[in-house]
């Protein structure tokens, strides 16, 4: 998840929705590019929490006195590394993981995937919490987390309509990027524009060097 590796595509739909999502946003420090980040940002979640989980696996196996190349394995990179050149057999896990820069990379996403999550669950309203928690938390399609609601999801949390549920996502969203501008987690993420990029230019995390 690099900048090298994700591409956004910007449709009309998404720019007239983003632009609904800056009108309902009281702060004004909040524009445009942050509001794009934190969608971008919201919709990597779940990858991320993958990614950390995969990781957290692969270092209790080191524990438990894996080997270099059970632990590739288990990872899904059998014996290959991000040079694509293989590992030679006397290498040890430990030093595998420090010169692919994994763990730094496993710091970041546990970072920001923990100011995602504090922020969703600091919504005040409870219509935009369960709202985001469906979508972002637990990555559920559009169409299926506005069903939910509209027949009542949480007792404590009275169904709405798709028209109100779509409000309530964008002002979920809103608030989530105000949040996430805030802690500065949106430094993280870097729009590249350089040559080569489509106009709207590529989305992705900058790796702390």
């Amino acid at each position: 998840m690099n900048n090298d590796d994700v591409v956004v595509v910007v449709n009309k739909e998404d720019v007239e929705d983003t632009n609904k999502i800056i009108q309902l946003n009281f702060f004004s420090d909040v524009d445009e590019v942050d509001i794009r980040k934190t969608k971008w940002l919201l919709g990597k979640y779940i990858d991320m929490m993958d990614i950390i989980q995969n990781y957290e696996f692969a270092l209790s196996q080191i524990e438990n006195g894996m080997s270099a190349y059970e632990l590739l394995s288990a990872e899904g990179s059998v014996s290959k590394r991000e040079s694509g050149h293989e590992l030679t057999a006397d290498v040890t896990a430990n030093s595998v993981i420090m010169k692919d820069k994994r763990h730094d990379n496993y710091k970041l996403y546990v970072f920001i995937s923990n100011n995602v999550r504090f922020a969703i669950n600091n919504l005040k309203d409870p219509h935009e919490g369960v709202a985001a928690r469906l979508l972002f938390l637990e990555g559920k399609k559009y169409l299926k987390a506005q069903e939910y609601m509209e027949k009542g999801y949480r007792k404590d949390v009275p169904g709405i309509a798709a028209t109100t549920f779509a409000d309530k996502r964008r002002r979920a969203i809103a608030n989530i990027a105000n949040s996430l501008k805030f802690n500065r987690t949106l430094d993280f993420v870097t729009i590249d524009y350089g040559r080569g990029r489509n106009s709207e230019g590529e989305i992705g995390l900058l790796i702390p060097s």
